[in-house]
Formats: C-alpha cells, structure tokens, sequence
C-alpha cells in the first residue's frame, strides 16, 4: 500500500549496476519518497549492496518480484506509480549467452512498462524514464569517434543486447504516453566492472581504438536523483519527450586501450603484458565520444566523478588487486587472461571453431584476420597517435572544440530551430536515407504527430519526425537488426549509414547477412524468429 503523501517512484533493474545506485541516491535525497523496486523473480542471492539498501531503506521500500516479460508483474509495479525509472535490462555478457531472454526482457519487458502505464488509468500523472544505452550507435573509429544525437542508430551484429535496446527505445518514443525521457546511457563503471569482465569472453570484445566515454555508477545515480528533485521543483519545462545522451564528459573519453591499461594500473602493469592485440576484436563494437553530453548535465548537474576517480575508488574497495603485483605477469597472463581465450563468448573461439558469421561481422573475414597484426610492435595503438593510415594527432582528435569536423550529416538543414522544421526537411531526411515522405502534409514545427515514410525497399511506416530526425530512426523492418543484421546491404543504398559504415566495413561485404548467432548457446535462439 502506497502512502499518498510521497512521491511513489517505480524502479526495474534495482538489484543491478546502475538501478542499485539510482536507489542509493534517492534513499539520500532530502525528499522523503517512497520506492517500489523491480526484482527478477527468480533471483536467490541479492547482493550485499542492494541487501544494505533494503536495511536503509525500511519503511520506504516495497519489493515486487517478478518478470520484465511478464505484463501483470510490470502492471503491478507502476499502477500507483509517480515516476518509473525503467533501468531493468539483461547486459552482456549474459545478454550474449542467452539472446531469448535478452530480447524478451530488452524489448517486450519495455512494451510492458509502456503499455501499463497506458492501462493504469494514470498515464497523464506518470512519468517514464527510460534508460537506453550507447550500444545504439554500433562500431566508431577514429574516422567518427564523435557522436550526437539524430546520428545513425545501428546495432552491431550479434549484439542482441542493443538490438533488443533498440527496438524497446524505438517503443518508447512512438508510444502515447504524455510524459517520457529517453536517455541513452553511456559505458559505466561500476562496483562489478572487474568482475564481470574476468568471468568470460565478454574482455576480448572491447575494440583496443574504440572511442569509450565512461561515466561512473554513483553519478548516473545522482542524474536520476537530480532528474526527479528538479521535476518536482518545477525545473525541467521543456525537458520531457527528448532524447539525451549520458556521458561523463571529458574526463572521462578515453579508448579501450587506456581503460584495460587503467584497470591493470591496479596492480602496476598494463595491457601488452597480458594481452596479444589480435585477441580482441577491430570492429562491431560499440562506443563514442558525446558531442552533446554537456546538454543533460545542464540540466542535471550530476557530474562529481572522473575515470581516474573511479579506478582510485577500486585500488582502495578491492584491495585484493594489489596482490597482482606481487604475482609474475606470466601467471596473470595464463590463468586470468588465456584460459578465457575458449570460451564460447571469447573471438578466439570462434576462429579455432570456424564460426564464419562471427569472423566475417567481427573481424571482416579470415583472410583479414591472418593478416592482422600480433604483436604490439606492428600494431596501430590509436592511444599513442598510430592508425593504419599512418600517424595522428590523439589530443587534437579529443579535442571537443574540433569535433565539428567529424560531425555526421543528418540530411536536412539543422541550423533551423525545431519549430521552423517543416516537410521539405522531412523530404530531405527521407531521401538522405534512401526513401521518401508519403504524407503529404505537415503542420510546421510539429515533430511528434505521426507520419507515413517508405524506405528503399518500398516498406511504408508511421513514425514520428522526432524518432527520425532527432533519434537517429529509420525503416523498423530494414533498420532494425532483429531477427537479422543486414547494414552491409543497407547502406549500398542509404547514404545517412553509409558515411559511417564505411569507415569499417569494405564496400565488397556488401552481400553480408548475419540472420543467426553461430555461437555454442545458439540452441537458445531457435524461438527468436518466432518473435518477430
């Protein structure tokens, strides 16, 4: 029974990274609210962390167990609802290992959520804030490390956590609902970084070049903390039905290569001690560096922390990584390091199997992968101003002043205001993504009536001018990775992919189609194509 007199907040994923932070920080807020967390019901072993803040918590939180894919579970989660931060998501690398869930918990647990609060009777009083994630913008390297939103949305292959995301978020922004934020979160580090990371092949699928901006647990608790006090304060008038980007800012930009040397910091060493380059993958990875993360702290004010103050917190919580230093790197290299070169998560693995989907989408072939580069002496470190096309200047690429320069075209004139927008810009967007406006009218400046689109394959679709303009949108059959990935031949005729795709992919791989996981859990994805 919820108290009338607090603010009642909904949260999904509340035992997980980020959902346990978001509770730790509105268990501190100066508002007395009253939090009903989301627990899987199937789980028997609750953190210490998340134990602690039930104990804290007493008398202000009730526990709903149950199931994301389960739509009483979520009805009965947010009915009475004030605010419902929906953070529950399956993650790599589990997400990995059981594409099935992922995809029933990433995606139809997020139509639940919507759907519910449409059925609540009280869709006008709750408001939804749905964590999305970077993993949208699939592959970057340093021909575009910097994103923004309104930038191509594109899931890497295989990665049936953003695809799954992907289509969940897209639910969002083309639902009814009033009141909805959509916020795509960018990589974190939080208190099970490490441990997750040890535990399987997930390591070897950090791309060593790929552009990563970090932002740690505790302050994407404190973004939703100050996201819900500054709503009651009347503070966020034309924040609602937006799209932002999470990031921790500059401080926080880094590449794969300088968070693994980060990490093995730790305990005096760094990655060449432990790492061959050709174990991680070059490509179909996800990451960037946010041109336009400033937009939401503005808003939020919710950055206290770097990379460098997250690695400081970890050498005091995990003490036990200091004993690194006292074990010889080659037994590091053996027993942490190689023995997860065979799991089935790991890209070695797939090699010594022959899985050719997965060499061709991660590593562009077999005949690229016996030419790449296993040693550091002849490998391209982007960290140390070295790409394949010769050197470069790494602190003149992060420089955010001169980002422009690397600044993707979104196919119509955006130095308009939004409320000058009008069908023309549509008829641009369109064809700059292969296909046209059906509609043949629009009210200037309205991005969020519905109209009908057809890509290049003649697909007719509504959608909002928002969810393609300004989220990075397009056809929901071609676009949309699930039950298959097909930008090879996507962007042969969509130039608003093609501009980026091209910076990783050969235009000879056109023909490419990955409709299946050749993976050892691929027994789990026999009822994927079910779904759709």
């Amino acid at each position: 029974m919820t108290d009338k007199n607090r603010t009642v907040i909904a949260v999904t994923g509340s035992d997980g990274a980020m959902g346990g932070e978001v509770v730790s920080h509105l268990l501190e807020s100066k508002n007395d609210f009253e939090l009903k967390l989301f627990v899987y019901d199937k789980t028997k072993h609750l953190r210490g962390f998340f134990k602690s803040l039930l104990r804290k918590g007493r008398g202000r939180i009730s526990i709903i167990r149950g199931d994301l894919a389960n739509y009483e579970d979520v009805f009965e989660l947010v009915k009475d609802a004030d605010y419902v931060i929906h953070c529950g998501a399956v993650i790599p690398p589990k997400a990995d290992h059981n594409p099935l869930n992922t995809i029933n918990t990433n995606y139809a647990g997020t139509c639940n959520v919507v759907d519910a609060i449409h059925a609540s009777g009280r869709e006008n009083q709750i408001k939804l804030v749905h964590i999305s994630t970077v993993a949208v913008y699939g592959n970057r390297d340093y021909h575009h490390m910097w994103a923004r939103m309104g930038d191509p949305v594109m899931s890497s292959a295989y990665d049936y956590y953003s695809a799954a995301k992907i289509k969940g978020e897209r639910y969002v922004l083309e639902s009814d609902i009033p009141n909805w934020v959509v916020l795509r979160q960018t990589a974190v580090y939080h208190k099970y970084f490490l441990a997750n990371n040890m535990n399987d092949g997930l390591m070897f699928h950090t791309c060593w070049n790929a552009p990563l901006e970090w932002i740690t647990d505790r302050d994407s608790g404190l973004c939703i903390q100050h996201l819900v006090e500054k709503d009651l304060e009347g503070k966020l008038d034309g924040f609602w039905q937006k799209d932002y980007n999470i990031g921790g800012g500059a401080a926080c930009r880094e590449t794969g290569y300088e968070t693994f040397n980060f990490g093995f910091g730790l305990f005096g060493a760094n990655a060449e001690k432990f790492f061959d380059p050709h174990w991680n993958i070059p490509r179909n990875f996800h990451g960037v560096w946010y041109t336009d993360s400033d937009i939401l702290d503005k808003w939020l004010d919710y950055r206290t922390e770097t990379s460098a103050d997250y690695w400081r917190r970890m050498s005091k919580e995990l003490w036990y990584y200091k004993l690194g230093a006292l074990v010889p790197s080659k037994w590091i290299r053996k027993l942490a390091i190689e023995r997860l070169l065979t799991n089935s998560n790991a890209p070695m693995n797939w090699v010594r199997t022959g899985k050719k989907g997965r060499i061709d989408a991660f590593f562009g072939g077999q005949e690229a992968f016996d030419k790449a580069s296993h040693t550091w002496q002849d490998f391209p470190v982007l960290a140390k101003g070295q790409t394949p096309d010769g050197e470069i200047n790494y602190d003149e690429l992060k420089d955010e002043s001169k980002a422009s320069a690397y600044k993707l075209n979104h196919g119509y004139n955006e130095e308009k205001p939004d409320t000058e927008l009008d069908l023309q810009d549509l008829k641009d967007a369109a064809a700059f993504r292969g296909g046209q406006v059906v509609s043949t009218q629009m009210n200037k400046g309205d991005l969020y009536t519905k109209i009908t689109w057809k890509c290049h394959n003649g697909h007719e679709f509504e959608a909002r001018p928002f969810t393609i303009l300004k989220a990075g949108f397009w056809c929901p059959e071609c676009c949309e990775a699930l039950p298959k990935w097909s930008f090879d031949k996507v962007a042969s005729h969509v130039p608003f992919y093609a501009q980026v795709w091209y910076d990783t992919h050969r235009k000879d791989e056109e023909n490419n189609e990955y409709p299946y996981d050749e993976h050892e859990d691929d027994d789990l994805l026999k009822p994927v194509e079910k779904l759709y």
